[in-house]
């Protein structure tokens, strides 16, 4: 409920400098497209907390986005370093290693993400995504069955599930999925 949760944010008084609470303040921002506002909340909680590893994850996901591949792998790679256990950490480490077109690394990275936290969906719907990426069709529908039965209500799992279906050639069945998708968020 992005709607929500920005209207529940913007009672936050501005000047709170908790590290945990700008980290999630600055992911629901990214969620609706404002990176500059976000930016600076990221800057704030590092600024806070230096090795927050959810600030670190999360602006290696924006150097992603904005093909600053070094920035990216530097970041992930300290997200990794201050909370080695943490499944996020390891999953923004996986998206700068497929922007260096490092697909093997990125694969080894997100199996070790759904280890470390074997209830993360996103994780699953991760590893699905490579798996299909190197033609492991299969082994991506198992990954995207599993994120999306433990989180059936996000759209980004139906959505990997839908593409999981296409690439076993079911055209109903992923288009089944992508209306779940679509239904859940349109913007995704």
């Amino acid at each position: 409920d992005l709607t929500g949760a920005l209207a529940a944010i913007a009672e936050v008084p501005p000047s709170t400098a908790d590290a945990r609470f700008l980290t999630y303040r600055a992911q629901v921002l990214l969620a609706v497209g404002r990176v500059d506002e976000a930016g600076a909340d990221l800057e704030r909680a590092l600024a806070a907390t230096p090795r927050d590893p959810g600030a670190l994850s999360l602006q290696a996901i924006v150097a992603v986005v904005q093909n600053d591949r070094e920035r990216a792998l530097q970041l992930s790679g300290a997200a990794v370093e201050a909370a080695p256990a943490s499944a996020t950490a390891h999953l923004a480490r996986s998206y700068a290693l497929q922007s260096r077109f490092d697909l093997a690394g990125a694969r080894s990275i997100a199996l070790r993400a759904v280890g470390l936290d074997p209830q993360d969906a996103l994780a699953w719907a991760r590893l699905a995504e490579l798996h299909a990426s190197f033609g492991e069709v299969g082994e991506a529908l198992a990954a995207a069955s599993k994120a999306s039965a433990l989180a059936p209500d996000l759209s980004r799992t139906r959505t990997v599930l839908g593409y999981a279906r296409l690439a076993e050639v079911k055209p109903r069945a992923a288009e089944q999925e992508f209306e779940r998708a679509i239904a859940l968020d349109s913007a995704d």
